[in-house]
């Protein structure tokens, strides 16, 4: 009897041993599946133009303001522009962010929209943001200055809005007080921004677009 029962569990832990060899090796099987899944999708990435900075309409594009990413883009491939094809000379018809994959419909070999002029100003260190950089989005605000004069009150009043920051002195901005910047605006709205300076505080607020 105690040799029966002895030969009943041996035969019970080689079940349950034989159950464990088959159950790892069916996760091991689904693990090669699924590995060979990713890898069949990474296989099937391309490598297409992405902006490396914003790109504002009427600019153009080249290897200074773009970079070659990979993506996948089942379906959509047609719509945007191949890394194996060069991309300079082509303009942007319209606003493209950092990091967006640039499509074919936002180039043009020319551009019939609004035009923008490079404007430098000066700006109070207290009217714009500290870490601000170039490239990227602002709006620009006037304070008309109160005039002792007048009882009337002044209201703050949007110049531009979405305008792309072209560059800053970072000397200035080391050294305190005005910080030397350059704004790419429409050129209708430069007549407006450079009459606002006469009387007015410029400020310079960083767009939530």
């Amino acid at each position: 009897m105690k040799n029966l029962n002895i030969l009943k569990l041996k035969e019970i832990a080689l079940n349950r041993a034989t159950a464990r060899t088959y159950f790892a090796i069916g996760l091991l099987v689904v693990s090669l599946f699924a590995a060979l899944a990713i890898t069949g999708k990474a296989n099937q990435s391309v490598t297409i133009w992405a902006a490396s900075s914003e790109i504002a309409p009427g600019d153009k594009i080249d290897s200074s303001n773009t970079r070659a990413v990979k993506a996948l883009l089942p379906g959509a491939i047609s719509k945007y522009l191949s890394a194996n094809n060069p991309i300079e000379k082509g303009i942007a018809s319209r606003r493209i962010s950092t990091g967006e994959l640039i499509p074919s419909s936002a180039i043009s070999p020319t551009f019939n929209g609004e035009s923008t002029r490079s404007v430098p100003l000066r700006i109070a260190r207290n009217d714009l943001p500290n870490d601000l950089l170039a490239g990227q989005i602002v709006d620009i605000y006037y304070l008309p200055q109160q005039n002792l004069n007048s009882g009337k009150t002044l209201s703050t009043k949007l110049i531009s809005e979405g305008v792309q920051v072209e560059s800053i002195d970072q000397k200035s901005k080391d050294m305190g007080g005005e910080i030397g910047i350059v704004l790419k605006i429409p050129e209708f709205e430069v007549f407006k921004l450079l009459a606002a300076l006469n009387d007015s505080r410029v400020v310079v607020v960083r767009s939530a677009i």
